[in-house]
């Protein structure tokens, strides 16, 4: 499932995937991308509590983007702590008062595509995947073979 919004959530979106959550009986990943500034940090938390409390359920919350290493690696366009943000010096005493923001619309597609690619990836069960995948092939191998007989 993705869920992609624009600042804080809702109540009733948190709610929403709390209640899907309900009916989950195994872990449960949110991967979460957001930017590093005051706000998108503060986001992640708030998304995490709201959640947890909607659901009742544990589940384990990892950070895909932005992360302060990003800024240096793919040399992304710093920006100063908005000051007049509520959230300003709590991010600053975390990340260092003179640590530059960015959004995560900086960061190039192709490796928000590959965090987010590889991060899904490593919570598939690759051999029950390999045996529903064999299944799937077995049934559309069927289903070609009876749409050939029954147009004859």
């Amino acid at each position: 499932m993705l869920r992609a919004c624009r600042g804080f959530g809702s109540t009733g979106m948190e709610g929403k995937i709390g209640n899907l959550f309900e009916d989950i009986d195994k872990p449960i990943t949110v991967f979460y991308l957001g930017d590093h500034d005051p706000s998108g940090h503060d986001i992640e938390r708030d998304i995490r509590q709201r959640t947890q409390a909607a659901s009742g359920k544990e589940f384990s919350m990892i950070r895909l983007a932005i992360h302060p290493s990003d800024i240096k690696a793919f040399n992304l366009p710093p920006q100063r702590v908005k000051l007049t943000d509520s959230r300003a010096k709590a991010f600053q005493r975390r990340f260092g008062i003179k640590a530059p923001t960015v959004e995560l619309d900086a960061l190039p597609v192709d490796e928000l595509r590959r965090r987010v690619q590889e991060s899904i990836e490593t919570l598939i069960e690759w051999e029950s995947w390999d045996r529903q995948t064999d299944i799937e092939d077995v049934e559309f191998s069927s289903i070609a073979v009876y749409c050939r007989t029954a147009i004859h």
